[in-house]
């Protein structure tokens, strides 16, 4: 005869098993949206694709200027009356950087002439005067994000603009209070880590896009500081391309490393050369690009780029956490 309580225990581990076994995060990834013309994927992650965290990668409205900041706050506004905006912003939790065109200008880094004035116009917009003080040199910030499961997610938002040089061989991409504050997150415990950046970590060659690559030793300087703080887990989540792409690198540092490039929710252009490219360069126009996090027995990231107009995945790729520190 089967003790009551026995089978109540058993029912309750197998259900939470279940549980966890069924668990899935899902990251949208915006940037490199043109708020002059339609931007259909922002009401299709709302609608349909339902995340429960949206990164804004950067480039997230094109607003240069080299005369007026408050340019920069119009074209948010913008962004902001755009349909599907708000139900995203209401529905899930936003993770934010910068690159270069809403920072302010092309190309532009700590030489920007409006910096200050832009960091205070992001800290309002995005809702972030509680996670960047008004002082800090940047709007790099960091997020510790517990799952229904238990796990805990880390986003770094990195700032690749405020601090940064000009590309050369003594260039530097964040200025040292940024580098210190990247040391003690990844000091923190996380079971799976996000960074974020505007443009790409582990692009291996020099093209005429902006890179880490291009920045002296800050690249080498940030594989070196995931070694010495023993961090696990990591995928870099960049932007810039108007394309969606995987990277890999088997050894810049103890583990595999990927990079997920996912930028041009309404514009697309011909994918430069990467030889370090796992998943084909998608240049669909209208993208949704999808992070989900399956946390299996065996986990997995499973990326998927959305092609919105067609309603359908266009590319997608998987890796497991095991390839990438996981234990």
């Amino acid at each position: 005869m089967k003790h009551p309580l026995l089978c109540t225990i058993i029912s309750i581990l197998f259900v939470n098993a279940m549980a966890q076994d069924d668990a899935v995060t899902k990251i949208a990834v915006l940037g490199c949206h043109n708020q002059g013309s339609p931007a259909p994927a922002i009401p299709y992650f709302a609608d349909k694709l339902q995340p429960d965290y949206s990164i804004w990668i950067g480039d997230n409205v094109y607003a240069d200027t080299e005369t007026d900041p408050q340019h920069i706050q119009r074209q948010l506004e913008v962004l902001e009356n755009k349909d599907g905006y708000k139900k995203l912003r209401d529905n899930s939790k936003y993770m934010v950087t910068w690159d270069d065109h809403d920072y302010g200008l092309n190309d532009a880094g700590k030489d920007y002439v409006f910096k200050e004035e832009s960091k205070q116009i992001h800290r309002k917009f995005w809702r972030l005067e509680n996670e960047i003080p008004s002082e800090r040199d940047g709007i790099y910030y960091a997020k510790l994000e517990k799952q229904p499961n238990g796990k805990v997610i880390q986003f770094i938002m990195l700032d690749g603009r405020f601090n940064r040089d000009d590309p050369g061989p003594e260039a530097d991409a964040l200025g040292e209070n940024q580098w210190k504050f990247l040391e003690s997150e990844l000091k923190k415990p996380a079971d799976l880590r996000f960074i974020l950046c505007g443009y790409q970590v582990l692009l291996n060659k020099p093209t005429r896009w902006e890179a880490w690559i291009k920045l002296g030793k800050s690249r080498e300087r940030l594989f070196d500081l995931i070694k010495s703080t023993g961090a696990q887990n990591i995928v870099f989540v960049t932007g810039d391309q108007h394309y969606v792409e995987v990277l890999h690198s088997p050894s810049n540092v103890d583990y595999k490393t990927f990079e997920i490039m996912a930028a041009g929710i309404n514009k697309n252009e011909v994918p430069g050369i990467a030889t370090n490219r796992s998943m084909k360069a998608d240049k669909t126009i209208h993208s949704a690009p999808i992070i989900e996090v399956h946390w299996t027995a065996d986990p997995y990231i499973h990326f998927k780029n959305y092609d919105v107009e067609k309603d359908r995945v266009n590319s997608d790729f998987r890796f497991k956490l095991s390839e990438i520190g996981w234990k």
